[in-house]
């Protein structure tokens, strides 16, 4: 058993590594999860039914929603991009369905050493009214007065008036569709959009991790000197937090070690995306290196670059199963 459990902790990470998309390593995760750990009947469909997928996020959407959950998804873009211009300036908020005023958050650009924060921003208002332009004259002229004079900021400041006239147009659109259907839509709608925020940031951070976790297992595999690479060393001091076994009792009174991944770990997915999936990945590749032997069976396909486990026999090393299997019989390695 021990043998085919360090395998299994192995294809966990390199499955993960190996997904062709970031929210394929996601549930690639849970399953190999699921064959490693060693969980019962019913985890990988209520594991797999509870992660956050785009196609998930599709089911649940409805036809109905759908226009007003993609403004919204707009209205965050927009605002992202306004907020990550390389300037001072930054939009705080829009009361589109109250005062119709932008509120803007302006960095001093020195100290005001008379304050008891130097570095408090200024907020600024202007009023957006309910027709006309005029209130982007306004939202210029205070760029002007504000941002740093410099040659660079005539591009960000056409930049920034471009985003925000379109933002308020956007968002005029949402009030309009708001005022036509009932509050608990909305709700709705806006929870939707919260939840492809949420899938998107999670496969952002699942595509990190697949690159790190990719020259990781490159650097350890083709290192000389294990016993110096800063990189498993690095890894280490995250298994050895991670791996603190903890004892309970029981209902009818015995002592015992409860499991370091519990069931609900995956299905209730508390804390930093981050750390959910690498604290798993870490403890499963230190628990495979931990084989003696191991290290050299992990290796890295010639022909489409994918890392796989070796398994037994000379063909068995020379590339990963699918591009074997794509040789066909009688084909040299």
């Amino acid at each position: 058993m021990k043998g085919k459990l360090d395998q299994l902790f192995g294809k966990l990470v390199v499955d993960f590594v190996n997904a062709p998309t970031a929210e394929e390593a996601g549930t690639e995760f849970i399953r190999g999860a699921a064959a490693a750990f060693g969980f019962g009947h019913g985890f990988l469909d209520q594991a797999l039914g509870r992660y956050p997928t785009l196609q998930l996020f599709e089911d649940a959407l409805s036809a109905g929603d759908r226009e007003l959950v993609d403004l919204l998804l707009e209205e965050r873009r927009l605002l992202s991009v306004i907020n990550n211009l390389p300037c001072n300036i930054s939009l705080a908020s829009y009361d589109y369905d109250g005062e119709r005023a932008l509120t803007f958050k302006i960095q001093p650009l020195e100290p005001k050493w008379d304050n008891e924060n130097p570095y408090e921003e200024d907020v600024f208002r202007v009023p957006v009214g309910a027709g006309g332009r005029s209130w982007l004259g306004e939202v210029a002229e205070m760029f002007d007065d504000r941002a740093p004079l410099t040659t660079e900021m005539d591009e960000v400041r056409e930049r920034l008036l471009a985003c925000v006239d379109e933002y308020i147009a956007l968002t005029d659109r949402i009030l309009a569709i708001r005022q036509d259907i009932p509050p608990d839509r909305t709700h709705e709608a806006q929870k939707m959009a919260a939840y492809f925020s949420r899938i998107q940031a999670e496969q952002e951070v699942l595509a990190e991790l697949q690159e790190r976790w990719r020259m990781n297992l490159g650097e350890i595999m083709e290192t000389q000197d294990l016993s110096r690479n800063q990189t498993l060393l690095d890894l280490l001091l995250v298994y050895n937090m991670v791996n603190r076994r903890e004892t309970a009792i029981s209902e009818d009174g015995a002592l015992y070690e409860k499991p370091l991944f519990e069931e609900s770990y995956f299905t209730e997915r508390a804390g930093l995306a981050d750390e959910y999936y690498h604290n798993v990945l870490v403890f499963a590749f230190v628990e495979f290196l931990k084989v003696a032997g191991n290290r050299k069976k992990l290796r890295k396909c010639a022909r489409c670059d994918a890392f796989f486990i070796a398994g037994p026999g000379r063909a068995a090393g020379k590339g990963c199963a699918l591009c074997r299997g794509k040789r066909g019989p009688g084909t040299r390695g």
